[in-house]
C-alpha cells in the first residue's frame, strides 16, 4: 500500500520514517525540553519505533499467532515499567 501511494518500497518508508522519530527525539534533547509530558512523549516515540523494527525489519508484520505478539507485550512492559518510573518521581 505504501509502495503504490508515494512510490518507494515500504521498508524505506519505515527507514525514513525511524530517522524522522529520531531526529524529533534528538530535538527534544537538544531544545532542553523537560517535564513528565516529554518524557512519556519521547518514551512513546521508542515504543513506536520498536514496533516499527518488529513489523518490517523482522518481518513480523505477515506472521500470525504469538510472536508477534511476544514483541507487542515486550514492549508494553516495558513501556508500563518506564511510565510507571518516571510518574513515581514525578508525584
Amino acid at each position: 500500500m505504501i509502495d503504490k501511494a508515494i512510490g518507494i518500497r515500504p521498508c524505506t518508508f519505515v527507514y525514513l520514517l525511524l530517522m524522522m522519530l529520531t531526529l524529533v527525539t534528538w530535538g527534544v534533547g537538544v531544545l532542553g525540553f523537560d517535564g513528565l509530558t516529554m518524557a512519556l512523549m519521547v518514551l512513546v516515540l521508542a515504543l513506536l519505533k520498536g514496533q516499527l523494527i518488529g513489523d518490517y525489519y523482522m518481518g513480523l508484520k505477515r506472521v500470525s499467532g504469538g510472536w508477534r505478539w511476544v514483541i507487542i507485550a515486550w514492549l508494553m512492559l516495558i513501556g508500563s515499567l518506564i511510565s510507571m518510573a518516571f510518574y513515581l518521581a514525578a508525584g
